[in-house]
């Protein structure tokens, strides 16, 4: 796949990240504590929540649930952040598939 996809990261409190995804018009505000945090948009399904918890320094987990539950639309995925803080690789784990999705991002 070779298409754009653009998304800004900004601190969310005082100790969580905010997901922003202009094009999808979607916002997801991340705490690490493993609670479920409401998915916030125009097109995010009904009773839609994340839940993350840092990996380690540069990596993160996050958890897409529906009614507090992984269910079969929904995935685990990875984010980590490179070394030099240039490329974001993004390993989403679909529950339905058993072959991840890798997405890397650039810095601009």
């Amino acid at each position: 796949m070779n298409s754009v996809v653009e998304f800004q990261i900004e601190s969310y409190q005082a100790d969580g990240l905010t997901f922003l995804t202009p094009a999808a018009h979607h916002t997801l505000n991340l705490r690490f504590d493993g609670k479920d945090y409401p998915s916030v948009g125009p097109d995010v399904p009904a009773d839609s929540a994340y839940s993350a918890r840092r990996l380690n320094e540069r990596t993160l987990e996050i958890t897409d649930k529906i009614k507090g539950k992984v269910t079969d639309i929904t995935d685990t995925q990875q984010i980590e952040l490179s070394p030099d803080f240039k490329t974001l690789t993004q390993t989403m784990h679909p529950a339905d598939q058993g072959t991840p999705n890798i997405l890397v991002f650039e810095r601009e």
